[in-house]
């Protein structure tokens, strides 16, 4: 397995030896500006940052956090578009889809609503009255069946009332699912399979993909996948996605509130998916999307490809090195992590922590000090740690390596 290799600035610190956590301003820039910087307050109790908040890659690329699976009042969610813009907003998202079922309209009878874009025009309006949110809305819609197709979303769609193919949802209607997918390839969507390991489809919790669906994934007419949906999370749909080159995706497919279905107040966030982006525009945005630059976020969990989780954790964890005292050889190493969820960390050595175990946190937007034993004969010095709270396969963590400099240059001059 690759490593990813990280440069770490070195500085002159102070600290004691114990560990020592900080933390940063209790809420993120809605801006989405990443160069927010840990204080150095220790013991302290602060509540956890809403906002989604992560730096720019090395290479310069962005990560967007987009929601691409909600529910309002126009199918069978429980709120008006406005509110799904307004937390949005709250969360810090760089864009959200509302994508209603087409064929599904409960409320219809109160909320009569012909126009299948109606929510799409709705969620525009408003998020056009939060400018400084800079939110993107996406046009989308649910195509809903039985599997195969099952749920599928289409997005980046131009007319969702073109996609509805049946006025009603059928039990098998395969012939005109199909139909309803080739109309979105037609208008160059991006679509994908919604929660395929969910109970009505697999009881037993293991995804099973008949070979009609395998038909449509091969014929290019679903490009990506949930790995993670709301509060669920498939390890056999991961793979399922690394062996057919699928996106891979995380979202809330959030009904109700979102307050109400994540702890907000505990810090948890919504299942959402990272998309490594040249820049914030649709069109920079869709691109990186059908280019599988994508990492599902799923309860403080990041899931995809090596190739993408790796930049995405070399960007968030940085690091300094304090001054090497006379006569001793452990090393001060302070971690810190620049983004709104934790780090998981296991020290994978050779060189063991003296005020901690091999096994270590990393708050969001927070940092830890780490003393190194024994670090005064090697040059440089090299620490690798196994982010535990990534997947990159099935049982799979990303390896990172942090390279600091050597520790003779720190020698204190007293």
């Amino acid at each position: 397995m690759r490593m990813f290799s990280l440069v770490v600035l070195v500085t002159c610190l102070q600290g004691c030896a114990q560990l020592a956590v900080s933390s940063a301003p209790a809420y993120a820039v809605i801006t989405g500006d990443s160069s927010l910087h840990a204080h150095e307050h220790r013991h302290v109790d602060v509540r956890p940052a809403r906002e989604f908040d992560f730096p720019a890659l090395a290479d310069g690329r962005q990560i967007a956090v987009v929601d691409l699976h909600t529910h309002s009042v126009f199918s069978d969610g429980h709120v008006w578009p406005t509110v799904r813009t307004w937390e949005a907003e709250k969360d810090g998202l760089d864009a959200l889809a509302i994508t209603e079922h087409l064929e599904y309209q409960p409320h219809a009878d109160d909320i009569p609503h012909p126009d299948r874009n109606r929510a799409y025009n709705l969620a525009v309006e408003s998020a056009a009255r939060m400018p400084e949110a800079g939110l993107l809305v996406i046009s989308g819609a649910e195509i809903t069946r039985r599997l195969p197709p099952g749920h599928v979303n289409a997005v980046f769609i131009t007319d969702a009332n073109a996609l509805l193919t049946i006025d009603a949802r059928e039990e098998d209607a395969l012939e005109n699912a199909r139909e309803a997918l080739e109309e979105a390839k037609a208008q160059d969507a991006f679509v994908f399979w919604n929660h395929p390991a969910w109970p009505r489809d697999a009881p037993d919790g293991i995804l099973k993909v008949p070979a009609a669906q395998q038909a449509l994934i091969d014929d290019g007419l679903i490009q990506g996948i949930e790995v993670a949906n709301g509060h669920y999370f498939s390890e056999e749909t991961l793979q399922y996605a690394l062996d057919n080159d699928l996106v891979m995706l995380g979202t809330s497919d959030i009904h109700g509130l979102i307050d109400y279905d994540y702890d907000i107040e505990g810090g948890e966030h919504r299942t959402v998916t990272l998309v490594l982006t040249e820049g914030r525009s649709p069109e920079a945005l869709k691109s990186a999307l059908v280019s599988g630059k994508t990492v599902a976020l799923y309860h403080n969990q990041f899931v995809g490809r090596e190739a993408e989780v790796g930049p995405v954790m070399s960007a968030i964890l940085t690091g300094e090195a304090g001054e090497m005292p006379r006569n001793s050889t452990v090393l001060q190493v302070t971690l810190r992590n620049s983004s709104s969820v934790p780090l998981l960390l296991r020290n994978l050595g050779p060189r063991r922590f003296s005020n901690a175990s091999d096994i270590v946190t990393v708050p969001a937007q927070g940092e830890i000090i780490v003393n190194l034993n024994d670090a005064g004969a090697l040059d440089p010095i090299v620490l690798d740690f196994e982010v535990l709270n990534s997947f990159i396969g099935v049982g799979k963590h990303l390896q990172l390596r942090v390279s600091v400099a050597s520790a003779k240059s720190r020698l204190s001059a007293e």
